[in-house]
């Protein structure tokens, strides 16, 4: 008698039906067969003076291993995808007058994929500039200023001496005052042409469009001279792949071997075992599949991982 292993009679119901196995003879061992005794364990018995017997016993061992390691380690197929994936837009219309990128090329976080025509946001730059530092208003309401607070003052003094009468006081308080406010006035306007100036800075600046990922150029979208507006804004994708994120549907009565964190290895087509730790686990299961969205992520510095690659797991 030759016993393999103990297995958990729940994870049998799961292989039912791919093997058959015969109850224990009631007169003891007479045949060589693979069967399951009282206690869930698969056994195997022969008898001892039949050469045959040898043989079922070795063919019996190989298939009951086959069937305990199909029983003890699952496997489940999925994919490999990006990381990140973004698609490059503009919120500004107009045509693209240069682009600087090709389809596979890598391109670094902040540098500059394409740049819109810009002919008319530099024109109303460089007139923000001008007027921002135009200086003329703010001088003039500062030197009336100076002057009618000179006159009110010489003014008080006449007063003092009975040479100016009490209405040329108030008429020169009331020009002071005028003073003063459009002094205020060209101080307020002149920090509105910086503001104005500022603005068009942003939105001459808001005409290159820039990576905000380092990552490899997937599609491209639009080329020169093409016309970019609200209802088509995109440029081009950019996928980040120096992490991948590997996608797996896990049945829910197996859920429970997963938590963020955890490794497991990988298999990918060609053979190759990676490792990789789960990174999220979907929080309702499929109604349909009955299954648990789990995504594990790889890390893929060299970038010679593909994205879109089916890949095993082993649980």
């Amino acid at each position: 008698m030759f016993q393999l292993r103990k297995f958990d009679p729940t994870m049998l119901d799961r292989v039912i039906g791919k093997l058959r196995f015969t109850q224990m003879p009631s007169d003891g061992v007479q045949n060589d067969t693979i069967y399951l005794d009282a206690m869930n364990t698969i056994n195997i018995s022969r008898h001892p003076n039949n050469i045959d017997g040898l043989v079922k016993i070795f063919i019996g061992f190989c298939i009951a291993m086959l069937f305990l390691t199909a029983v003890a380690e699952a496997q489940i197929d999925g994919f490999t995808e990006p990381f990140r994936s973004i698609q490059l837009s503009s919120d500004e219309s107009g045509s693209i007058a240069e682009l600087n990128i090709e389809e596979g090329e890598f391109v670094p976080s902040g540098q500059v994929i394409a740049r819109l025509d810009v002919r008319v946001q530099e024109m109303q730059l460089e007139i923000a500039t001008h007027l921002a530092n135009t200086q003329s208003q703010l001088i003039a309401a500062e030197e009336t200023l100076r002057k009618r607070q000179a006159i009110a003052k010489r003014l008080v003094e006449l007063k003092a001496k009975g040479h100016a009468s009490q209405s040329e006081i108030i008429r020169a308080e009331m020009e002071l005052s005028i003073a003063k406010a459009k002094f205020l006035a060209a101080g307020e306007e002149q920090a509105v042409r910086a503001i104005e100036q500022r603005r068009a800075q942003v939105q001459l600046d808001r005409r290159k469009i820039v990576s905000p990922i380092d990552g490899l150029v997937a599609e491209i979208h639009r080329r020169e001279g093409e016309f970019l507006s609200p209802l088509h804004p995109e440029v081009a994708t950019i996928i980040q792949v120096d992490r991948l994120l590997a996608t797996f549907a896990i049945p829910s009565s197996q859920i429970s071997s997963f938590e963020i964190g955890k490794d497991f290895n990988l298999q990918l087509e060609g053979g190759r075992t990676i490792s990789g730790k789960v990174f999220r686990i979907g929080v309702q299961t499929d109604a349909q599949s009955g299954t648990v969205e789990v995504k594990i992520v790889i890390e893929n510095p060299s970038r010679e991982l593909r994205a879109g690659e089916i890949c095993t797991l082993n649980i």
